[in-house]
């Protein structure tokens, strides 16, 4: 169907495809209420029809009040697919049609009940994207301001700003937003925005202090390479280097819940020494996956050191009960252990360590019948 639309509108014969696109979104509409789309393929696919509609009607506009009305009832009274792009339909629609649009909109805001879906997200997303497609600017900050209870929101706005060139204003909702609130996903991402802000302006100085403050605040591993990343743009990050490491290093020193943080920093540095270290010395408090992970660098030159820790992970494998595959994750976990016996020159100490192995854990006969299989005996 999709192939066939797209013919059409390529063949100058897009008043045929109009009809046409618009009965196949409206049936794979409905077929969506009783399909199991977990996969997203009818989904995508209702996407790409969407567009086609889109671009047959503004290669044949149909009358710009109906597609008006057809828009705005697809996304408050239907099952809420699909995306409706107004962008997509702005030529189709044309001055008259995103006029009716609006006066749709403004009496479905004062007709519906405040609290439904069709209101509270419906009529809300076209008014923003209807406010987005005027070009007006300042009429689409209005409706993004009408509901900054997210910080996500600040960060439209900056958007909306910044891509009108309006520097000024980004900066300063920026900062507002941040002030409301400093944490979290949504803060991280309107702070890049602050961040961007500045540096196009050259003002590196005080976004390496907003990055600073951060770290300082928070001190996570993602805090650490925001500052890096944003003072090697500034041209500042070696004479910042040593001071933000300080600071990560000494929140570690007084609370041990930020020694993974500290390790995942010392390993982006090549401060393996230092990393290995400080592993030793917290053990218990690494995550599995950051004592594969250095592991895996410090073996090179030092397979004699990773013995135990390599031990230690496979018997909290084969302890994870909850882990289907634990066994054979732990026989990986084994033949790597094994190169590192034999890398340090002990072979016959690995060969005592399977014995003591299977001797443990001979009541698993699924783990043993596994070590059998991979050639993994004494």
């Amino acid at each position: 169907m999709a192939a066939e639309i797209d013919h059409l509108i390529r063949g100058e014969a897009a008043a045929q495809a109009v009809p046409l696109a618009r009965r196949a979104v409206e049936r794979v509409t409905s077929a969506l209420l009783y399909l199991d789309d977990s996969s997203g393929i009818v989904g995508d696919r209702l996407r790409e029809l969407m567009l086609l509609y889109a671009r047959a009607c503004t290669a044949a506009p149909p009358d710009a009040k109906r597609l008006a009305a057809w828009l705005v009832r697809t996304r408050l009274d239907g099952p809420g697919w699909p995306d409706i792009r107004l962008a997509e339909f702005k030529a189709a629609l044309g001055e008259r049609g995103l006029s009716e649009l609006a006066r749709l909109l403004k009496e479905r805001r004062a007709t519906d009940d405040p609290d439904s879906w069709a209101v509270t997200v419906g009529v809300r997303d076209l008014r923003e994207q209807l406010a987005a497609v005027s070009g007006d600017v300042d009429a689409h900050v209005a409706v993004l301001a009408e509901d900054l209870r997210g910080t996500y929101r600040y960060t439209e706005i900056v958007n909306a700003f910044r891509a009108a060139g309006r520097d000024g204003d980004a900066e300063r909702w920026a900062r507002e937003g941040l002030t409301r609130d400093s944490g979290g996903h949504q803060a991280d991402e309107l702070r890049n925005r602050l961040v961007d802000l500045l540096l196009d302006h050259g003002r590196g100085d005080e976004a390496i202090a907003l990055r600073r403050t951060a770290l300082e605040h928070r001190t996570l591993h993602i805090d650490y390479v925001a500052l890096r990343k944003t003072a090697e743009r500034a041209g500042q990050w070696p004479d910042l280097r040593n001071s933000a490491l300080s600071v990560i290093r000494g929140r570690a020193q007084v609370d041990h819940r930020y020694v993974t943080e500290l390790l995942n920093v010392l390993i982006d540095e090549n401060l393996l020494d230092e990393a290995w270290h400080l592993a030793v010395a917290h053990p218990n408090d690494l995550h599995e996956s950051q004592w594969f992970r250095l592991i895996e660098l410090w073996e090179i030159g030092h397979p004699a050191d990773v013995i135990a820790p390599y031990q230690d992970l496979i018997e909290l494998r084969v302890a994870m009960t909850g882990d289907k595959y634990r066994y054979n994750k732990a026989v990986k976990t084994i033949t790597r252990l094994g190169e590192a016996y034999r890398r340090s020159g002990d072979e016959d100490g690995f060969a005592g360590y399977l014995a003591d192995l299977r001797n443990r854990h001979k009541r698993k006969t699924s783990f043993v019948a596994r070590l059998d299989r991979a050639g993994l005996r004494p």
